[in-house]
Order: C-alpha cells, then structure tokens, then sequence
C-alpha cells in the first residue's frame, strides 16, 4: 500500500475496538464501498483485532499497541494490521471441519475462515522488529475493462 489515507493506533483493548471499527467504516465511506461490502471490511477488521486483542497479547503484561492503516483506488481497498504481540501466521491454521457436525467441531477457528472468504488477498508477514503484519484486501468495485 502506498501512503495510507486513514491510520489509527490504539492499546489493544476492547474498550478501543469501536474506534478501529469506525476508522475502517469511514475509509469504506471515502472510498465509495457499496453497504454489503463496508459490511465485510467491518467484520474482517473486528475479528482481526479480536484475535490480536484476546490471543496476541494474552501474556502480556500490559496491552500493546494495535494499528489499523486503510488506503484505497477507484478498484479496492487495502487494509493492514500491525501489532508487536508474538508472531502469528494465520495461514498456520488448519481450515475448519465445515461438513462436521456442530458437535464435534472444535471451538474457534471459523473467524479466519470467514476472513479468508471476505477478502480477495490475505498477506501476512513478521515485522523485523517483532510483531505482525497483516495485509488485507478487498476488491470494492469492479476493475474496469477497455
């Protein structure tokens, strides 16, 4: 992503998690995302910061810092988390049992599945300096063809 054009960093809480949304909701705004996908983006950013919140920063002493950078075009936005809690490769986990049943499933594990499902690219690398880096994007209108 170039330049981005909202950014916002917050401690880890959830008491901060309503601030991450409305950044992520305005930059759908500005970029002209239709509701069914200001929809997805809301609910890709909350269960990644969810996860950095209630997972990455578990053992820490004191919560750490979570940044949320959004840029668009005319074609898509991009999103990207950063955090410095211990890294974590969401593409570690294992996809979901989907044809199981309900009772036999294990506990968790869908909310990367459904973000996987509700972007069009997932990238994610180990910041040098510790931490993640989570690149999301979201096609949110069709590319135009000549």
């Amino acid at each position: 992503m170039q330049q981005p054009q909202l950014c916002i960093t917050r401690p880890a809480t959830l008491e901060n998690l309503p601030a991450l949304l409305e950044t992520a909701e305005l930059a759908c705004l500005r970029a002209g995302a239709s509701p069914a996908v200001r929809d997805e983006v809301r609910l890709v950013v909350e269960e990644a910061s969810v996860n950095i919140i209630t997972h990455g920063y578990r053992d820490a002493a004191a919560p750490g810092p979570i940044t949320l950078a959004l840029g668009w075009d005319p074609s898509r936005l991009t999103i990207e988390i950063a955090d410095r809690a211990p890294c974590f490769d969401p593409a570690t986990l294992a996809p979901p049992a989907l044809d199981a049943a309900w009772e036999d499933r294990p506990i968790g594990g869908l909310g990367w599945h459904l973000v996987r499902q509700m972007v069009d690219e997932v990238h994610y690398r180990p910041d040098p300096d510790g931490g993640n880096h989570l690149t999301l994007v979201k096609q949110i209108h069709p590319i135009p063809t000549t």
